[in-house]
């Protein structure tokens, strides 16, 4: 009796060791929650003058020297993690099994592209146009994308310069990515990364809320060095570009444990061929 009391014992006592662990596993790796708080800083462009390029985002004039004051270095922006797979409809959601992260319900991120949206996506244009006598060849636009991590290698940070629908500046006020190829294919972060975004899969994207999941094929970056060549740009030519900055939630490494990652301020500069 003694030794089958003791077996039952031990038997509970495992069973009870195995609940705790599976409780702390679902505690660690509870991803894109809504907990999550990561943060961003401004971010610059700029030309070089011998060239006689301006450049332009969404609403602003033509200039050699663009800020869009989006957070600074001492009074930083705070970004929800968010996804998308297409670039131009965007979700937030809460993981619904912490051990897996694919969120299967989530909320429809109204207004990107507008001050609404910048809780979790900045999502902005940045321009070029060539205002001299002659052609500019070879227009090219770089930066370095840099990540801040609360632990090291744990990078979620997204930047994405896609071409845009726009084909004038007319158009700038409501434009968007020119399709979900060139979105996924202009996509760039700090660590070589690749997530499963989301995609929705209910009645109509124009819903607020509804059934999401993770998309079936992933979506790696294309490293930390941004260079996308607008080609040759004609005298008053312009280029329109969808310049989007966010923290994916699908990324394995977005979780609560890592929350706090910072985008130094990043530049970008836009030259042409003499």
């Amino acid at each position: 009796m003694k030794t089958t009391s003791r077996k039952r014992l031990l038997i509970s006592s495992v069973a009870m060791l195995l609940v705790a662990m599976l409780a702390l596993g679902t505690a660690t790796f509870a991803w894109f929650t809504t907990d999550t708080t990561t943060q961003a800083t401004g971010i610059s462009v700029q030309t070089s003058k011998k060239s006689l390029l301006l450049v332009s985002s969404r609403t602003s004039k033509w200039t050699d020297n663009l800020n869009y004051n989006f957070g600074t270095d001492t009074a930083k922006n705070l970004l929800q993690p968010a996804s998308s797979y297409d670039g131009a409809n965007w979700y937030k959601a809460q993981a619904d099994n912490g051990l897996s992260g694919a969120a299967k319900n989530g909320e429809k991120i109204t207004g990107v592209g507008t001050p609404d949206a910048e809780g979790n996506v900045f999502c902005n244009m940045l321009n070029v146009k060539n205002t001299g006598a002659e052609p500019a060849k070879n227009v090219t636009i770089t930066a370095n994308i840099s990540e801040t991590a609360v632990t090291s290698g744990k990078n979620y940070l997204r930047v994405a310069l896609v071409p845009s629908d726009c084909l004038e500046d007319t158009g700038r006020n409501a434009a968007t990515v020119a399709s979900a190829e060139e979105f996924r294919n202009n996509i760039y972060g700090a660590a070589a990364d690749a997530a499963n975004p989301v995609e929705y899969v209910g009645k109509s994207v124009a819903d607020k809320k509804g059934a999401i999941k993770a998309a079936d094929s992933v979506v790696s970056t294309k490293g930390s060095s941004i260079s996308v060549n607008a080609g040759t740009l004609n005298k008053d030519q312009a280029k329109y570009y969808m310049l989007i900055v966010w923290f994916e939630g699908q990324d394995e490494d977005c979780q609560d444990t890592y929350a706090g990652n910072e985008m130094p301020n990043i530049k970008f500069t836009i030259t042409a061929d003499k």
